[in-house]
């Protein structure tokens, strides 16, 4: 397709410099229909970087959004396998030409992803091999999607830093995930809050609430909550603190159940959280 396409993304034609062709496997419509969010941070991840991406996920698959990233090694691939795994639609935004994945590891995850009714999208004919130069012009195509980005594990040069700046650049919000001050993945996340090019992600929620997503998950309409979620709520007490195993081990729900159902309660300002990670009915 080409900017004069129908189908061409909204947000992306606004950018500086978008890319005049698309190529794509999959249903490019929901770039249209659905709020992307994109993830971008270091390949070589750490445990911590893993557990916050998917707990950020978990939280965002509230507002049924779209999962955007670049299908790289490290943060890229956490955050798509984490939207499939949720339940979320995500969009694989690739270096290369539309037909071949870099890195191979990841071709069962590109195939994945298009059979979960998300997409893989390049501005490179379909047989483009890899080149160094395009990766970096691939990320003003993952911030020219997204409604907002989330940088997470960035050390001080990396490729998720130049798409915040692009982010930023196109007047998209910017989100970062505080690391360790010692940790040199976490130099360049501390570095964008710290400049206030970014504003600091200590939940899901904090997106939700900057971006005014409205969440779906299981909603009938106005504030009609699940029967899971009422069932949470009536397990967190107004005078003791409760955690989340406490809450599981009650309910007889699912541990991730708990948690994308807190996040719901907490949108919805029926309950709050402590500093220490427990939980207090309002």
């Amino acid at each position: 397709m080409n900017l004069n396409s129908p189908e061409y993304p909204d947000l992306l034609k606004h950018i500086h410099n978008p890319p005049k062709q698309l190529y794509w496997k999959g249903d490019i419509s929901i770039l249209q229909e659905k709020i992307c969010i994109s993830f971008v941070g270091s390949r070589n991840f750490t445990p911590y970087g893993r557990e916050v991406v998917e707990k950020l996920v978990c939280d965002l698959s509230l507002c049924d959004v779209v999962i955007v990233s670049g299908l790289a090694r490290g943060i890229d691939s956490i955050a798509h396998e984490a939207a499939l795994r949720h339940g979320l639609k995500t969009v694989a935004v690739l270096g290369t030409g539309i037909d071949i994945v870099y890195p191979e590891e990841n071709v069962s995850l590109a195939d994945r992803i298009v059979r979960g009714g998300g997409c893989v999208l390049s501005e490179y004919p379909g047989d483009t091999p890899v080149r160094d130069f395009q990766f970096p012009m691939r990320n003003r195509i993952i911030a020219g999607l997204s409604l907002g980005t989330v940088v997470i594990e960035a050390p001080e040069k990396s490729g998720a830093l130049i798409t915040a700046k692009r982010a930023n650049e196109e007047n998209r919000e910017v989100f970062a995930v505080p690391g360790d001050i010692d940790r040199d993945k976490s130099v360049g996340c501390n570095k964008l809050l710290q400049t206030m090019e970014a504003k600091p992600v200590l939940s899901g929620m904090d997106i939700v609430r900057e971006l005014s997503l409205q969440p779906s998950l299981g909603l009938v309409g106005g504030d009609i909550l699940p029967k899971k979620a009422l069932q949470v709520l009536e397990a967190i007490p107004k005078t003791k603190p409760i955690d989340t195993e406490k809450l599981a081990k009650n309910t007889g729900l699912d541990l991730s159940d708990i948690i994308k159902y807190l996040s719901l309660l907490e949108i919805h300002l029926l309950i709050y959280s402590t500093n220490s990670g427990f939980y207090l009915r309002k």
